[in-house]
């Protein structure tokens, strides 16, 4: 038998049964059976000589990758076999079946592989790149120079030191991050040195902001927040000019950065009920931090999260605790996988967010009174309508609070404040409450309290007070089922001060456990002139 290969010619003598398969660019597959042992060394020998070693190393790799190709010439062969030893059809047909299932499964395992990858690639549009030398390289030194050899263009953010290594991430810019790797050992630092240079793909960058940063995010906070619809706008915040001149990096997609941030909003904007999160690179794993925010802002009504890397509906459950009447997902992934079929992801919206209103600037009730042509849609819809009212009168039943319950809560809140157990009270309000205090008598400074420890603090240091019930006004509203909003005002006598101090607490009320508690309380305090 005469095997021929890139111009060779091997001599095997012939043995019982040898099936050979041969494509093209030196692969191959050989199926010896019952062959000398000497004809298996020398075909594998003359193999490795022919083909070389970086030849070898290459064509294991292709092995791995295209076992499809293997199968395929095991059918073949089973094909040739089949001459030599008569098998019945049933026999045949059985082993075939059984390749055909093999093939298609490998086939499906090699699409999820890619697919997985692809997947991986889109969370992926961070890099982080680490510049380390003998001595450690300054920032406008290691720009300018970086400049100078890589002429495609980027913009480095978040440039901080670690050990003797400066590093700084990229966002979304591929070209760069490769041009960037290829200065490894090829760009000298200051001292004349070859510069070590990675770069490493990261989901998000990893990093925590100082007692100073915090401070200038406040302040800029503070200037995106307009006070008339209690809007607060961090779209695009980690671009922020005032932050990116003072070199302060504040992606909100890093967990840790916007566990700081929503401590500010807690502790600054307890009153929020607009929230703009657009253009950040949040994923669903960043909104399950939302809920941490919800005592405090238990009337954020609108959310705009357009422009990030949101794939999954399951978005809409971690933020149905708020009474949300107005939501933007547009330009997410996830809206790309029902663009055939926009009316599937307006009734998921629909059915997760019951007091939702407007979708992505459509108002949400014309739009189904438009499309709901079809009797199946129909049907659909007064599925949705039904349970949105069950879900409503469930809750109502279970969650919703009457006067009466206000008013017991509340005089069991006086009961206990003007005395010396007054450090009980903490049990009133929710874990993450706030207390803001804003006064112009010299007894009690204005200041804000957040969470149990410090509520307990404040009520241990405030002197002791009076309040005269008889001079109570009480004003009670409820803007949803879940919610109720105090309005308390009066007059009381305050341990030090001789005048008379006129008060006014305004307070939110939500279910807690099995009782009701206070996760918003805003106490103003005024001398009484007269």
């Amino acid at each position: 038998m005469l095997l021929y290969m890139r111009h060779r010619i091997i001599y095997l003598p012939k043995p019982s049964r040898i099936c050979v398969s041969l494509p093209t660019r030196l692969r191959y597959v050989i199926s010896v059976k019952d062959a000398a042992p000497s004809i298996k060394t020398s075909v594998d020998y003359t193999i490795s000589r022919i083909m070389g070693r970086k030849s070898r190393h290459r064509h294991r790799k292709i092995e791995k990758e295209s076992d499809l190709l293997t199968l395929h010439d095991e059918m073949m062969a089973l094909d040739m076999g089949s001459a030599s030893k008569q098998k019945s059809v049933k026999q045949s047909s059985k082993l075939r079946k059984k390749m055909k299932k093999k093939l298609k499964k490998h086939l499906k395992q090699i699409q999820m592989e890619q697919e997985h990858k692809k997947q991986k690639g889109k969370h992926s549009i961070w890099h982080k790149v680490q510049v380390q030398g003998i001595l450690m390289v300054e920032k406008d030194f290691l720009f300018s120079s970086i400049s100078n050899f890589v002429e495609v263009e980027f913009q480095p953010l978040g440039f901080h030191k670690v050990d003797s290594n400066s590093c700084f991430y990229l966002e979304a810019n591929e070209p760069a991050a490769t041009a960037i790797a290829g200065l490894d050992r090829r760009m000298q630092g200051p001292d004349g040195s070859c510069l070590k240079i990675s770069v490493s793909k990261c989901v998000f960058p990893d990093l925590v902001l100082n007692s100073d940063q915090l401070q200038v995010l406040k302040e800029v906070m503070s200037r995106r927040f307009y006070p008339e619809p209690n809007l607060l706008d961090l779209s695009d915040l980690h671009h922020d000019s005032v932050l990116l001149e003072k070199d302060i990096f504040v992606p909100l997609c890093s967990p840790a950065v916007m566990k700081q941030v929503f401590r500010l909003i807690i502790e600054n904007v307890p009153q929020l009920k607009a929230l703009s999160l657009g253009r950040n690179n949040l994923r669903v794993s960043n909104l399950k931090l939302l809920q941490g925010i919800q005592a405090a802002c238990p009337q954020l009504s609108a959310l705009n999260l357009e422009h990030n890397n949101i794939g999954d509906l399951q978005v809409l459950k971690l933020i149905k605790m708020f009474p949300l009447t107005e939501l933007s997902l547009q330009y997410n992934p996830l809206v790309n996988n029902y663009r055939e079929n926009p009316l599937k992801y307006v009734m998921a919206a629909k059915k997760e967010l019951q007091f939702l209103k407007v979708m992505d600037t459509v108002d949400i009730d014309s739009y189904l009174a438009e499309k709901t042509t079809s009797k199946t849609d129909k049907n659909q819809c007064q599925s949705i309508q039904k349970v949105d009212q069950s879900e409503s009168t469930s809750n109502n039943s279970y969650n919703i609070m009457s006067e009466p319950m206000i008013r017991n809560f509340l005089e069991q809140f006086y009961a206990l404040i003007d005395t010396q157990e007054r450090h009980k009270l903490v049990a009133a309000y929710t874990p993450d409450a706030v207390l803001q205090v804003k006064s112009n008598v010299g007894a009690i400074a204005s200041n804000v309290f957040v969470g149990h420890s410090r509520l307990s603090e404040a009520f241990n240091t405030f002197p002791v007070t009076q309040h005269q019930h008889t001079t109570f006004s009480l004003n009670i509203q409820f803007p949803n089922i879940n919610t109720a909003h105090v309005l308390v005002t009066g007059v009381c006598q305050i341990g030090g001060v001789d005048t008379a101090v006129t008060f006014s607490r305004s307070m939110n009320i939500i279910p807690f456990n099995t009782g009701l508690c206070c996760s918003e309380d805003i106490l103003e305090l005024k001398l009484n002139k007269l």
